[in-house]
C-alpha cells in the first residue's frame, strides 16, 4: 500500500490499484493513453482507494488522451457501491501520461472540475491519478482547489 498526503488527508492505494496502474504505463511509443475510475472507502479521515477500473472497449482514447465511458463507469460505481453495503464509493478518475513525471492537462483539470460539479458525489471531493513513467501525480480537488 502506498500513502500520499493531500491537504492534511492521507490518501492510502492499495497494492492491488497501483498494480492496474503500473501495467497500462505507456512504455512503448505506440501506447494509448489508459484510465478509469477510482472505488474506496473513508474510514478515520483517511482515504482508502481499493479498487480501480480497467479500460473497456466503450473508453475513447489516443496516444495523449483517454476519456472514461460514463455509462459503463456508473454501471461498475453501482455495482461495487451495493455489493460492499454501500461502503465502497465513486473517488475520482486516473489516466496514463506519456511522460516520466506527469503533470495534468487543462483538459485533466476541466475533467475533474465538470465530474465535481455534474455529480451527486458521497464525498466533499474527488481525486485524480496520473500514472507517468516513472512518478504518479495525484492531487485532492475540493471545489475550489487542487491540493497537488
Amino acid at each position: 500500500m502506498k500513502t500520499f498526503v493531500r491537504n492534511n488527508t492521507k490518501i492510502h492505494i492499495s497494492d492491488t490499484v497501483i498494480e492496474i496502474f503500473e501495467k497500462y504505463k505507456q512504455k512503448n511509443i505506440k501506447d494509448n493513453e489508459s484510465g478509469g475510475i477510482l472505488i474506496g472507502q473513508i474510514k478515520d479521515d483517511n482515504i482508502y482507494i481499493l479498487k480501480a477500473s480497467i479500460p473497456n472497449k466503450f473508453d475513447k482514447s489516443s496516444r495523449y488522451y483517454f476519456e472514461c465511458n460514463k455509462d459503463a463507469a456508473q454501471i461498475i460505481i453501482n455495482y461495487e457501491f451495493y455489493n460492499s453495503g454501500k461502503r465502497s464509493i465513486y473517488l475520482g478518475e486516473w489516466h496514463t501520461h506519456p511522460e516520466n513525471i506527469p503533470t495534468p492537462s487543462g483538459i485533466d483539470k476541466r475533467m475533474i472540475k465538470g465530474q465535481f460539479n455534474r455529480n451527486k458525489l458521497n464525498e466533499p471531493f474527488l481525486i485524480l491519478i496520473i500514472q507517468g513513467l516513472e512518478e504518479i501525480y495525484l492531487s485532492l480537488y475540493d471545489g475550489k482547489k487542487f491540493y497537488e
